[in-house]
């Protein structure tokens, strides 16, 4: 009698539906080019698509797994597009659900699990995620020319940072100059020295970037504020503020950072990567199991997610005011970030895959064997034990979420201008934007351009 054929064609059918799920690599896919290629209009209603509003106003009524990657990303969306209040209040409810996912691990651990296959899970931030929420949406309050509100998310930065600082994230640190240069402008702006200081002497301590010991210099020289960390650049010399002047700093985001993508290996290629750096994540016993099942054909392939970058970098060429060009410079390379944060991962996911795998490669040795001794039929049983395999291997789909709309890095020039109605343009290689800007005598303003991507 031949076997019932049922169980074969439902682990087939299963494994038809299964591998055709892309997960948030396909999901993103639309909103990512849409804006790289400068569209923001249509990437915005791509993510109020995924997001399953009608509306760039509305946030939805139930938090699902993903809700707030999907914000973050429409807040990067409308601050592309000059819509700073609304981005804030993404970036606001995004940061009241996000927990940041601890990478100091050395084990697999709950690490390797999560990043490999738990995309059913609400979303994790990475720690450089976290500090950029914190920093992109200061830029929104600086943009709408809210001191206040950059404070508060200030602030927040602050105890993200020393949260991330408590859990072994010391590299966290090449984040802050950027972060801790605009929280000093902040409080530069709503006229409190001394903080303003401490937080340029923050971003001293981490690195600097550009512009950062000129805005030292005249915070000193006008205010008075110093801090021991920035005492040797102050006995360098000073400078004074010209009356008549506005005090313009633009930030210019360019590029998209790298983003996840399934990707299929060896199983002796996978079991290289897991101790790569010189830490055995795999145990003896599972390796051998491992290399075991890749000799009996039970185990061959092992999926994870790699990044990919997106093309090239686009140039700033340069920030001008009436022709005048500003003094400034890179000012945080997101990409690079993004990229070493992922790699130290690398080693614990490809260890979880392979445990996972393991486990499934059990199960279609026992299904295989099963079906043989009910039917009698060893092809029969080959064929279930496959099956069970495909279909497993198929559901353990790699986690490809990640906040894909971020750009590859940032720029920031600072100058005092002549107050009054001033054209600033900046350029990207042959493409220019343009805006015109009416300075205060003595204030100041912030500009960002992000939507040349």
């Amino acid at each position: 009698m031949c076997p019932r054929p049922l169980p074969l064609l439902l682990l087939t059918a299963c494994l038809g539906l299964l591998s055709g799920c892309g997960g948030y690599a396909n999901t993103s896919e639309a909103f990512r080019k849409s804006l790289g290629r400068g569209a923001p209009d249509q990437a915005l209603g791509r993510v109020n698509e995924a997001l399953g509003v009608d509306r760039p106003d509305q946030l939805p009524s139930e938090k699902e797994a993903d809700t707030p990657l999907l914000l973050l990303e429409r807040g990067t969306i409308l601050q592309a597009m000059g819509r700073y209040e609304d981005s804030a209040r993404d970036f606001q409810a995004a940061d009241s659900m996000i927990d940041v996912l601890d990478l100091s691990s050395d084990g697999i651990g709950s690490l390797g699990k999560y990043l490999f296959s738990d995309d059913a899970t609400l979303y994790k931030a990475p720690p450089h995620e976290k500090l950029l929420l914190n920093t992109f949406n200061m830029v929104n309050y600086l943009a709408l020319g809210d001191a206040g509100g950059a404070k508060v998310e200030a602030r927040r930065l602050v105890i993200s940072s020393k949260y991330l600082e408590n859990i072994g994230e010391s590299d966290a640190r090449r984040m802050l100059a950027l972060a801790s240069y605009l929280a000093g402008f902040a409080f530069e702006a709503a006229g409190e020295a001394d903080q303003a200081m401490r937080h340029y002497a923050d971003a001293y301590a981490a690195g600097g970037l550009p512009t950062l010991d000129e805005a030292i210099r005249h915070l000193h020289a006008t205010r008075g504020a110093t801090d021991p960390r920035v005492a040797e650049l102050l006995a360098g010399g000073e400078a004074e503020g010209a009356p008549g002047t506005a005090d313009l700093v633009v930030v210019v985001q360019t590029g998209m950072a790298p983003f996840r993508e399934p990707v299929r290996v060896p199983i002796a290629n996978a079991i290289l990567l897991t101790h790569r750096d010189g830490h055995a994540r795999l145990s003896a016993a599972d390796q051998r199991r491992a290399q075991v099942m890749a000799t009996k054909g039970l185990l061959k392939w092992v999926n994870y997610p790699r990044l990919r970058r997106v093309g090239r970098r686009r140039a700033t060429g340069a920030v001008q005011v009436d022709g005048r060009t500003l003094p400034g410079g890179a000012a945080l390379d997101v990409e690079g970030r993004v990229l070493d944060e992922f790699e130290r991962a690398v080693p614990s996911l490809v260890a979880a895959s392979i445990t996972r795998l393991l486990a499934r490669a059990v199960a279609g040795e026992l299904s295989q064997a099963a079906t043989k001794k009910g039917s009698g039929n060893g092809l029969a049983g080959l064929l279930v034990g496959l099956a069970v395999e495909g279909a497993m291997v198929a559901a353990d789909t790699p986690d490809t979420r990640g906040w894909v709309t971020l750009p590859a890095s940032v720029y920031v020039a600072r100058m005092r201008v002549p107050a009054g109605k001033r054209r600033v343009t900046v350029a990207f290689g042959a493409e220019t934007q343009e805006v015109m800007v009416d300075l205060p005598a003595g204030g100041w303003k912030l500009l960002n351009f992000s939507a040349a991507r």
